[in-house]
């Protein structure tokens, strides 16, 4: 792919990450430009494996969950056990500009790449690192993985399911994209200090810190101070026009009128609930709040007499926000994600096809197709030529098992 009129084109990026959320950060910096090396232990990423959790294929000739995360990189297999391959990774980190991380602070500490050690080395190196809990505090030695630092400890699970119901069952990954991308907006900042002023700085989040972040608003409405309690059912919600509401064919639709008062009349007549135009029930939004049952109720009663598809044409041309309510299958199946480039089909080396997702940021220099995400020191040798290893220590360092390739 060429990267050169990209935003990050001329970037190096060393990626000592594994599973989904920093190796998602990485990703991203990747199809911006930046040239990422990402390094794996002899053995591999345990991301490689996903699949097996996923039900999705996970081989050398067909892995897309792998692709998702490391698309458009470069694979090195180094055994970082070993001085040399210590040695290898510091010849790496004295040309790049960012180097990113969820190791535990222990084995980083073990490796002498915490930021401390690395900033007085590399004083322009720009120094990232994900944890699950943040980087102090009782937890900070927690390992996080986002089903549990992410949706469990910030309420989305209990909260957003109905009261008296298990919590909500998420699939993998979601809180580690989010946190990734999160990431993303960290790290360029550092890129800029660094060439404002040629120093480096340190990026630090965490699973636990972005979640709290992202549910900023239900956190704020159910402290104390405020009296809400969560989880509801489907009338006690804040807003009876910001609900689910199912329609003749069995599918549901997802409704939000954030201006009740400005699109009640519309609202009601395209519905055939005229009759309640002047009911003071349901005249203004703190009204329906107060009856929401009642409201909740006739409103779902008609959305019945007709399906989704019906409804769709009725709410755009009353210019009432509403969407479909979709299935995983479906995201692969967008027409408007197609069209904007936000979807992709991948061909695997077996010869089968995927649609994959593709990061939504894009610039006025698009960048191609991305490039598969690389097999386990795929690119080995080739990074080592490039960082002055001559044919004969490479072979020497396969022999000794220092490196994959």
């Amino acid at each position: 792919m060429d990267t050169h009129t990209l935003p990050l084109a001329g970037v190096q990026v060393v990626d000592l990450s594994t599973y989904a959320a920093v190796p998602a950060a990485a990703r991203i910096l990747a199809d911006w430009g930046a040239d990422v090396i990402k390094v794996e232990s002899l053995q591999g990423d345990a991301w490689r494996h996903y699949g097996d959790i996923a039900e999705v294929p996970c081989t050398d000739e067909e892995n897309p969950c792998w692709d998702v995360s490391n698309s458009n990189k470069r694979g090195l297999a180094l055994n970082l056990r070993t001085a040399a391959g210590q040695t290898i990774l510091h010849r790496l980190l004295a040309r790049a500009d960012v180097f990113v991380s969820n190791y535990r602070m222990a084995a980083l500490e073990g490796l002498h790449v915490t930021y401390e050690e690395l900033h007085e080395q590399y004083p322009r190196l720009v120094w990232g690192h994900l944890s699950g809990y943040g980087p102090v505090g009782p937890e900070a030695k927690r390992p996080g993985f986002d089903i549990a630092a992410f949706w469990a400890r910030s309420g989305l699970m209990q909260d957003y399911s109905s009261p008296g119901e298990p919590p909500l069952m998420p699939f993998h990954a979601f809180g580690d994209m989010t946190t990734g991308s999160v990431m993303v907006g960290g790290l360029c900042a550092a890129l800029y200090k660094q060439l404002r002023t040629g120093i480096g700085d340190k990026v630090e989040l965490s699973l636990l810190g972005t979640a709290t972040w992202l549910m900023a608003m239900p956190a704020v409405a159910a402290q104390p101070a405020y009296g809400n309690t969560y989880p509801r059912e489907r009338y006690e919600q804040p807003s009876p026009v910001c609900i689910p509401y199912q329609c003749a064919d069995g599918e549901w639709l997802e409704l939000c009128i954030m201006e009740y008062e400005r699109y009640r009349v519309p609202f009601l007549t395209l519905l055939g609930l005229e009759r309640l135009l002047d009911d003071e029930r349901f005249t203004t939004f703190y009204s329906i709040q107060v009856h929401a049952r009642e409201f909740v109720s006739l409103v779902q009663e008609a959305f019945l007499k007709k399906t989704r598809d019906e409804w769709g044409p009725l709410l755009s041309a009353a210019d009432i926000v509403y969407d479909k309510i979709s299935h995983f299958k479906d995201i692969t199946e967008c027409e408007q994600a197609w069209a904007n480039g936000y979807v992709y089909t991948r061909k695997f080396p077996n010869g089968h096809t995927a649609v994959l997702p593709k990061p939504p940021i894009q610039f006025q220099d698009k960048d191609t197709v991305p490039q598969a995400a690389p097999l386990l020191g795929e690119h080995t040798r080739d990074i080592l030529l490039e960082y002055g290893y001559t044919e004969a220590e490479i072979e020497a360092l396969i022999k000794e098992h220092v490196v994959h390739a």
